[in-house]
């Protein structure tokens, strides 16, 4: 039997791929699931056409979460923060000037992520033992059994779609006016560097779970209420159905060890009791802080720090030149917009990458904030009319990183993650605003640069590396199957293995990496 834990995207993918060759798998997850109380009420939207609800029914979607200039302060999962909860037998996590979480949900983090897939660019890849090309046939079967709205555009030179199933889903009447404006300009625009397309996002334009299509109805960062935006929780529910597959629920792993036979996991159940199981080789995909812990533990390594990469993540508001009336009352989606990649040595040698994002009601309580007591007479509509967001990200060789620790003290164990500044962060994208600034003819978008907000590392939820794959992996490594140096069983599939973390968006190529390690199952088996 081959265990693979976690059902997040890696694990999922993973299990695919061992599947794909005629592999037997059990899954391993905590599987925290969303309160039936709020499942009733999702099926009860989902039913109904937006126009419909009422205030008093979105309440339990909303009134937890919340913005500042820093973004949303966590986001939940219709409103529930069960993503984040800690079972029986979860390392704690403590943060020092660093901020992560871990996830034990059924779907893991894609319970609450943004959706957008973006594949990486060798450019972005150097170092590692493995290439684009190793990793292109792993996006196509990803992208087999997750939805891609998307569309073929200037993008797709450096960025191929790895689909022909993909439809774009509408975007807004900002989006589409700054996409206009950006086309008319579209040379002179590439010539410096900036490249632009629709957004690619894991989401359904046409039916969801629920056999519903998108209503535009502007919930996106609260839960889709038609369950369009994927969740790795949507594959397994189609893997449940496999023949050779089995989901064991309320275990939270523990540590693993090689025997001269196969793996012996230990863990706990649901009651915080220990178990015991036996096995041919387990692949961790329980996200980069559980198979850190995991691993420092079965090693016994504690008090032994390891380096976790971040991709520096950011918040930059802008203002077009032009407005766009009606905003507030526009029937949207409220994931990214459009995708606009900057490829210039003089900012860095590495893509960065930035998500625009149009109006959202979300936008409203920030702005309102700022204007304190001015706002009874500022035209706040026709200023939302004219803002816009980029949410960016850097490339882990420009980023601040996180030194992750298992401790044990007194019979209790948490793992310690400290943020590390970089001091070339800073300088980066004080090159990239001034970029764009000198840009804003061009681009129509004035950057608010006073109200640029760098996340602290972890923010952004792009991390990984603790264990990178390497072509002769020394401690602490893996080779190109994800197997921890020293072990033939033992594979790591999420994102510990990545040697780099890229701007561009992480879970995709997490998945197609999982997908590709299980996929090559006869090689190494």
């Amino acid at each position: 039997m081959n265990f693979v834990v976690g059902s997040g995207p890696a694990g999922v993918s993973c299990a695919m791929g061992l599947l794909s060759q005629g592999a037997e798998v059990t899954l391993l997850d905590a599987g925290l699931s969303l309160e039936p109380e709020r499942i009733t009420q999702i099926g009860q939207l989902s039913a109904n056409s937006p126009e419909s609800w009422r205030p008093e029914s979105l309440a339990f979607l909303k009134n937890d979460i919340g913005a500042g200039s820093s973004g949303i302060r966590l986001k939940l999962a219709y409103g529930s923060d069960y993503p984040y909860r800690q079972p029986l037998g979860a390392t704690p996590v403590v943060c020092r000037d660093s901020e992560s979480k871990a996830s034990y949900a059924r779907g893991g983090l894609s319970t609450v992520w943004g959706s957008a897939v973006l594949p990486y660019r060798q450019e972005d890849m150097t170092g590692w033992p493995i290439g684009v090309a190793e990793l292109e046939s792993a996006y196509r079967a990803v992208l087999d059994f997750v939805p891609l709205a998307g569309r073929e555009d200037d993008l797709a030179e450096f960025f191929p779609l790895y689909s022909d199933k993909a439809a774009p889903l509408p975007v807004s009447r900002q989006a589409s006016s700054l996409l206009l404006d950006l086309e008319r300009r579209r040379e002179p625009l590439r010539k410096q560097g900036f490249v632009f397309g629709g957004s690619r996002l894991a989401v359904n334009p046409q039916s969801g779970a629920t056999g519903n299509a998108c209503v535009s109805c502007g919930l996106c960062m609260y839960g889709c209420p038609h369950q369009l935006i994927y969740s790795s929780e949507l594959t397994l529910r189609s893997l449940l159905q496999h023949p050779r597959f089995t989901y064991k629920s309320g275990i939270t792993v523990q540590s693993v060890e090689e025997n001269g036979k196969g793996v012996s996991i230990s863990a706990r159940d649901h009651s915080g009791d220990p178990i015991r199981l036996e096995g041919d080789r387990v692949f961790l995909g329980a996200g980069v802080l559980e198979t850190a812990s995991i691993l420092l533990r079965s090693t016994d390594q504690y008090d032994t720090p390891v380096r976790l990469k971040d991709s520096q993540y950011f918040l930059l508001p802008l203002l077009r030149l032009r407005g766009t009336p009606g905003v507030v009352t526009e029937r949207l989606h409220t994931l990214a917009q459009l995708f606009v990649e900057i490829f210039d040595p003089a900012v860095s040698p590495y893509t960065v990458h930035l998500q625009t994002y149009t109006y959202n009601e979300l936008f409203r309580d920030p702005v309102i904030a700022a204007l304190g007591p001015a706002k009874a007479i500022f035209p706040l509509n026709s200023f939302l009319g004219r803002l816009l967001l980029f949410q960016g990200y850097l490339h882990s060789e420009h980023s601040p990183a996180i030194e992750v620790t298992l401790h044990r003290e007194d019979g209790s164990e948490r793992l310690s993650l400290v943020g590390k500044k970089d001091p070339g962060t800073g300088k980066t994208l004080r090159r990239l605003v001034s970029k764009l600034v000198k840009m804003s003819r061009l681009t129509g978008l004035l950057p608010l640069v006073p109200m640029l907000q760098p996340g602290q590392p972890g923010r952004g939820f792009h991390s990984g590396g603790t264990f990178p794959m390497a072509n002769s992996p020394e401690r602490n490594e893996t080779d190109v199957f994800g197997r921890l140096a020293g072990t033939e069983r033992i594979h790591v599939v999420d994102a510990s293995v990545l040697p780099s973390i890229p701007a561009t968006t992480i879970t995709f190529t997490v998945m197609a990496n999982a997908y590709r390690i299980g996929s090559l199952f006869s090689t190494y088996a």
